[in-house]
């Protein structure tokens, strides 16, 4: 909600000049730091405290933000609350001391109460209380919190890295120069990265600190589904506590205006600008707020471990749909990306200098006194445009250079068959000799789960030829689990059937030739591309059938077709997913994961028949319904949360003795 200063300061202010010497020395520092990297991190820390130590004797005389600061520290230490009530109700208020007058005059905005949140208010009432209305102790907080912050950065990166940010003209600028708040934001959350998994209840309570600040933090929350549950919870009870520290007092916790500052602000924006030109305003503000939601979402869903979430590409898209853009913004961001090797952060703290050239500080009255300058606007988005560009070449020759080394063929192949059974014994039989008969020489074993059965399926697969291990409880990926804790190191291929005769197990060698010659990790036996027999697929299972590979493409980016069971995989690779899920998720499971390892997935067409028997799950409404929830739920476990370490996989093969006879 900063704003240059109407009055006599911004005719004094050099707008142009500024926004150049800005821009200019962001560009300079980064350039020059992205081909010379700094050795050491003593030198980082030293250097960054110089810059803000230089900053601690200039006067923002054309920022105006620090007063509303300064404002809400008196406000709190008065009456315990500064919401609810607007600065401008104050001005003819003679209980408002003299020396106190000044700043009210210049807060921004007087006709809004207090947008800041919670934490932030604690902050401002410490430091009125020590420095009144002189702006040093917001400066020494905001500076103090940055160089925490560029310290934490130094356990984690380079020295070289973190310069890019430490030393950034505008991260010196507009943390203890302009004072703006955003930066303890980053902190608490890089904080919360450091604590990781080892302190959930730490990590919980900093990323509330960083909410605390400003409910943007709230885009990093998905996190804290990664980690044990005390993360979260401790993460709302404490944002909770927050703000009931001020709602108890009856007079608001500034949501009002957060609120009008969703709906009508309106200064720098880029996406939401073009959808202006498509719609209007409501509803443009209800597009680009859902655009925002999903890209952070898949963000957060591509991510495959909380370590690895990338903060600076999700408050950057944020940033991208947001009807309201100011440079002080990029403090979000920008510790997120340092050691990433993206130029696109750095050189938004060159473009958005240029958002200073207003219609209020060129005095153009050609212009509103919020709309930046069209030269500026094309200034910003070039340049933004070019680094995003450059970036995007580099992944991609990246990503070519990553994926095109073929796997090494498999000479003398050693298949392993799993064969999940339950109730099964009037095909089971079958199912084993139609196997043995088309693997050949390459079936190295065969093994079917008993899962529980009252009838005689294992009597008959055992006479038919296979393995049989007892795995009593009930469930699919139980039973999987049970066969492959049998499978011996020199089986180079898993081939997955399921023993109710509806897969067409003929097609077993196609199914595994891909895995074979190199050119795929996982093979799926698509029924929707091959031919399915009336009757055999029910209308529920053709629907999740639909949805769950739509989902998994949306979220992830890889195409499916089919969730069918009659699937292989390298044994390596299989290894790698550490599958644990012991029911009806176990197939969407594999695919999702071999979605965020990178695997390389081929679908090949093969029949699908009328089972022999009843289904388990397509027999039944209840089966349907669990089938379903449990597909969902899966797809939302792996989207935000970090699964299948190799040890917690073999713990939950491990916790109970495998009967084999």
């Amino acid at each position: 909600m900063a704003a240059l200063t109407r009055m006599g300061a911004a005719t004094v202010f050099n707008a142009p000049l500024y926004a150049a010497t800005l821009a200019g020395t962001s560009a300079v520092t980064t350039g020059l730091l992205w081909k010379h990297p700094v050795l050491t991190g003593r030198a980082v820390l030293m250097g960054a405290a110089l810059a803000h130590a230089l900053t601690l004797f200039a006067i923002p005389d054309f920022i105006d933000d620090y007063f509303r600061f300064l404002w809400d520290g008196w406000r709190t230490l008065q009456v315990g609350t500064p919401y609810g009530v607007p600065p401008e109700a104050f001005v003819v208020d003679d209980a408002v001391p003299l020396d106190l007058r000044a700043t009210l005059d210049r807060v921004n905005n007087p006709e809004y109460p207090t947008i800041y949140g919670p934490v932030l208010q604690f902050a401002f009432v410490a430091v009125f209380a020590l420095f009144g209305t002189n702006p040093l102790g917001l400066k020494l907080l905001f500076a103090g919190v940055n160089l925490l912050l560029i310290a934490l950065l130094l356990r984690r990166h380079p020295p070289g890295a973190v310069a890019l940010y430490a030393w950034n003209p505008l991260v010196i600028a507009d943390t203890s120069l302009h004072l703006h708040p955003d930066g303890l934001l980053a902190a608490a959350l890089f904080a919360g990265l450091l604590a990781g998994r080892r302190h959930p209840v730490i990590v919980g309570l900093l990323f509330a600190a960083a909410a605390g600040v400003k409910l943007v933090a709230l885009a990093a929350w998905p996190m804290l589904m990664r980690l044990r549950p005390a993360a979260l919870l401790v993460a709302i009870f404490s944002l909770g506590a927050f703000y009931l520290f001020f709602l108890i007092q009856g007079r608001g916790a500034g949501f009002e205006t957060t609120s009008a500052f969703a709906r009508f602000w309106h200064f720098n924006p880029f996406a939401y600008e073009a959808l202006l030109q498509l719609m209007n305003w409501q509803v443009a503000r209800q597009v680009a707020f859902g655009c925002a939601g999903m890209l952070v979402l898949s963000l957060h869903a591509r991510s495959r471990r909380f370590e690895q979430v990338p903060l600076a590409a999700i408050f950057g898209v944020i940033l991208l749909f947001s009807p309201a853009i100011n440079s002080w913004y990029l403090l979000w961001l920008l510790p997120f990306a340092v050691g990433r090797g993206k130029i696109w952060p750095f050189a938004a703290t060159i473009a958005l200098p240029f958002s200073y050239l207003t219609g209020l500080t060129l005095d153009d009255p050609a212009l509103e006194l919020f709309e930046v300058h069209p030269v500026a606007r094309l200034i910003e988005v070039t340049i933004l445009a070019a680094a995003m560009f450059w970036d995007w070449h580099n992944h991609r020759g990246h990503h070519v250079r990553e994926t095109v080394s073929p796997l090494t063929p498999i000479n003398g192949v050693n298949i392993a068959v799993v064969i999940p059974a339950l109730n099964e014994e009037a095909a089971v039989g079958d199912v084993v000799t139609g196997v043995r008969a088309a693997l050949g020489q390459r079936l190295y074993q065969l093994i079917v789960t008993d899962n529980g059965s009252t009838d005689r399926t294992a009597q008959v697969a055992r006479e038919a030829g296979a393995t049989v291990v007892s795995e009593p409880e009930r469930g699919y990926g139980a039973a999987c689990l049970a066969a492959l804790a049998l499978v011996r190191p020199e089986a180079d291929i898993v081939l997955f059937v399921d023993s109710d005769g509806s897969d067409m197990v003929a097609d077993a060698p196609k199914i595994i030739a891909s895995l074979v010659d190199g050119s795929a990790d996982l093979v799926i036996g698509s029924r929707v591309a091959g031919i399915i027999e009336p009757g055999a697929m029910t209308v529920p299972q053709r629907f999740g059938n639909w949805l769950a590979p739509l989902l998994v493409r949306l979220i992830w980016g890889v195409r499916y077709s089919d969730l069918g069971p009659f699937r292989a995989i390298r044994r390596d690779a299989l290894e790698r997913l550490s599958m644990q899920d012991r029911d009806f998720g176990w197939t969407i499971e594999m695919q999702v994961r071999a979605a965020k390892q990178g695997l390389r997935i081929a679908e090949v067409p093969t029949g699908y028949r009328r089972r022999i028997g009843i289904s388990k799950i397509s027999g039944t409404i209840r089966g349907v319904l669990l089938a379903g929830t449990k597909i969902l739920f899966v797809i939302g476990r792996e989207a935000f949360g970090d699964f299948g370490s190799k040890s917690e996989s073999q713990a939950s093969a491990a916790h109970h003795k495998i009967p084999i006879d």
